[in-house]
């Protein structure tokens, strides 16, 4: 058994370590069902009416016939605020409970003690052994319900021994008095242990001894805690200024605050649901083969409910069977859509099809327009959220990696899908289809990042335009088309904002080359090309020639211009470790090949090739730009070291070593830039070069390359050969046209 799962782990292992994650089918597939599952689970858990069921819309379907009798219920919005109404209006339930001890009683008893206390003082006093502060007076204190101070006991004991009678105002009667005097009032008042503040209601209900409720009453006919602490200190303060006093005072009649009214919080509950449950969830019936709304009819409030209503019990009356079905036809209308896409890509945009890390781009960009539909669904906003769906920024991402007909038909599918989510609004459609693709139009010949923000008034001419189009039909008031046409103007305003940052993201994370990325490396003030122009001028200056060449020739054949150009740029960057080795940077007549042997120069010539990947990779070149490094001379053979080494040998010379390492050009780019290379160093040597001269040359290299298979692994066919042909020559006999002979000094001289 361990064997067996020994086993098992190893084929996983290694099927995992085989797998082709750049374009393998099964990482496709992945895509494709991770894409397909999130999307299904976001969408709705029932399919709404089949045609817009918002309050001003215009039903555009046939007349609808109840098929069963139904109720009509209230709106949610409408039930859940009465039952807010309910729990803000209902009179708490309070327990009347009555104090078993008599007040004067207790007013009697703490007379007593407090007495017994003040005199056991004096005898303390009297024989020097302490007198409010002592251990036989402490557990006379303990006897109280409240805690007084050493300061507020030495006040009191004052009063009782009169000392200093001028500095004390009240006598010790006095003191008993006014406590008495204010636990008599505070005890003929009804007290409830709750803060009044809180009860919204303003009103009281009281239980007495577990009967039926009693009268509801005003909370103004009771007091809280607060407010009897407030009337205790009023009181204490126009009696006497002392505030020691006061302290004492007051902390002896809070010990006699008895709050005969405690809050009875689950018969208040169970009044609270009484009421709500009295609260008709209904307020109409539709009959069977009733009409709920007619063919062209505008949706009022009371048709909406009556719509929202027939939506409800018919999902309640829908069996297991037809939940089912359901969920099928939601699974299906992802697949379908999915499907529409990929057929697309798979058809006519090949190259990224096969390109998985394309793939998850697109699939990510599908994914957050749906989360955004998802999450306007689950925002409960007074607000039409779904205009803050930023399908723009996909319109935007989309055209920049790739181009502007696979945006448009990418943001149609993803249109379709923020229609599905909000189930069925296609309203939203409509008005996220027209800003996009008028994004996309904006972006179409984007040459800087600045250019990003211009969509900014595109986007907004689309949201305007669709929904003032929308709100005529639906015969919206004013008030709710300028609140929809100002979240229109704001996502018209941030989606470029996000659609900037998200740019960035995505080139950093899937190391993909835009054209912006490709405009800002053909500026000549880049490090590695600045380098090359210095050090290696020559090959700098036969890049530049082969980017026109290359540019030219990539826009006859609608290949990528900007690629073709940039990579032309820099596949020769490996030249500038060793560049008088080559002929073009040769200044003098010197060739420092002369003295070597010609498998020694072969090395140093195929050597630029591993050198300019390094110089490449160190400068973090995107893969786009290095591809051409090797590509350019794919597998070609060094020819004139090639023979020089069989004509200075008598054994036959392998061609093997003489060869560069490859790949071939894999892309019409890559085969452009080859074909470019060649004619261009070809071109040059050719004396006197007349337009015969160089299209036979032009046609020769061309011919020689096919021939040699050199072609074989890129997308040229020979009509796109021909274009390059008529291109290459039309650049060329602009750089070898003829000029007139001007005569020296000399001759001037001669004539005048």
């Amino acid at each position: 058994m361990p064997d067996t799962i020994k086993n098992k782990s190893a084929f996983f292992k290694t099927y995992i370590r085989n797998l082709d994650f750049h374009s393998g089918n099964f990482i496709k597939v992945l895509i494709a069902a991770v894409t397909i599952l999130i999307l299904y689970l976001m969408l709705p858990s029932y399919k709404s009416i089949e045609s817009n069921s918002e309050v001003g819309a215009i039903w555009s379907t046939e007349d609808l016939i109840a098929p069963f009798t139904f109720p009509v219920y209230k709106d949610e919005k409408e039930y859940n605020q009465e039952v807010q109404d309910v729990r803000k209006n209902i009179a708490l339930v309070f327990d009347f409970e009555k104090d078993s001890i008599n007040i004067n009683d207790s007013l009697e008893a703490f007379r007593t003690k407090m007495i017994k206390l003040l005199s056991e003082s004096e005898l303390l006093e009297k024989r020097n052994e302490g007198y409010i502060n002592s251990e036989s007076t402490d557990s006379l204190k303990a006897e109280f319900s409240f805690k007084l101070s050493y300061p507020e006991w030495e006040k009191i004991y004052g009063i009782y021994r009169k000392e200093n009678s001028e500095n004390f105002q009240i006598s010790l009667n006095d003191f008993f008095r006014i406590i008495s005097e204010e636990v008599k009032l505070i005890s003929s008042r009804d007290i409830i242990d709750y803060d009044k503040s809180k009860i919204t209601s303003k009103k009281i209900s009281i239980k007495k001894n577990n009967e039926k409720l009693q009268d509801v009453t005003d909370i103004e006919n009771v007091s809280d805690l607060n407010e009897i602490t407030e009337s205790i200190n009023s009181d204490i303060r126009e009696l006497t200024k002392d505030s020691l006093l006061q302290s004492a005072i007051r902390k002896i009649t809070e010990s006699f605050i008895f709050e005969n009214l405690k809050y009875n919080s689950e018969a208040t509950n169970l009044e609270i649901e009484n009421r709500i449950q009295q609260i008709p969830r209904t307020i109409g019936i539709v009959r069977e083969n009733e009409r709920i709304i007619s063919k062209h009819d505008p949706v009022n409030r009371f048709t909406k409910m009556k719509l929202d209503s027939y939506k409800k019990v018919r999902l309640e009356r829908t069996g297991v069977q037809d939940l089912f079905l359901q969920q099928i036809g939601k699974l299906f209308s992802v697949i379908i859509l999915i499907i529409v896409l990929s057929l697309f890509l798979f058809y006519i945009r090949n190259d990224v099809f096969k390109d998985n890390q394309k793939l998850i781009i697109i699939s990510s960009l599908i994914l957050i327009e749906g989360f955004l539909a998802f999450l306007s669904m689950k925002l409960e906003l007074n607000i039409p959220f779904e205009l803050l769906i930023f399908i723009p920024v996909a319109s935007i991402l989309l055209t920049i990696i790739f181009d502007s007909r696979l945006a448009f038909y990418t943001v149609t599918v993803i249109c379709f899908f923020t229609a599905l989510i909000r189930g069925g609004d296609f309203s939203i459609l409509f008005v996220s289809f027209c800003g996009s693709v008028l994004a996309i139009f904006s972006e179409r010949d984007i040459k800087n990042r600045s250019q990003i923000f211009r969509s900014f008034f595109f986007i907004l001419i689309g949201y305007i335009f669709s929904i003032t189009a929308l709100s005529l039909v639906r015969i919206e008031d004013s008030q709710k088309l300028w609140i929809k046409l100002m979240l229109g103007g704001i996502n018209a305003i941030m989606s470029p904002v996000i659609a900037y940052g998200l740019l960035i993201f995505y080139e950093r994370v899937f190391r993909i080359s835009t054209d912006l990325t490709l405009l800002e490396l053909s500026d000549f003030n880049h490090p590695l090309l600045k380098e090359l122009s210095s050090k290696a001028p020559g090959t700098f200056h036969h890049s530049i020639i082969m980017g026109n060449l290359s540019e030219a020739a990539a826009e006859s054949i609608h290949a990528n211009q900007i690629l073709a150009r940039v990579g032309c740029y820099y596949h020769d960057v490996g030249k500038l470790l060793k560049p008088q080795y080559f002929i073009e940077n040769q200044l003098d007549l010197f060739n420092k090949h002369n003295d070597l042997n010609p498998s020694i120069s072969t090395k140093i010539i195929i050597g630029h090739v591993r050198d300019g990947i390094e110089l490449a990779k160190k400068y973090k070149l995107p893969k786009e730009i290095i591809d051409f490094i090797p590509m350019h001379h794919g597998t070609t053979l060094v020819s004139y070291f090639y023979d020089k080494a069989q004509n200075s040998s008598k054994e036959e010379v392998s061609d093997l070593m003489y060869r560069y390492p490859g790949p071939k050009p894999q892309t019409k780019e890559t085969g452009i830039v080859m074909l470019a290379d060649a004619i261009e160093a070809s071109t040059r040597a050719i004396e006197d070069p007349s337009p015969q001269k160089l299209e036979n040359k032009i046609r020769e290299v061309i011919r020689s390359r096919f021939i040699e298979g050199e072609l074989d692994e890129c997308d040229l066919t020979l009509k796109d050969l021909t274009k390059i042909k008529e291109s290459f020559l039309k650049i060329l006999l602009g750089i070898h046209h003829h000029r007139i002979k001007y005569p020296d000094k000399n001759q001037l001289e001669l004539v005048k």
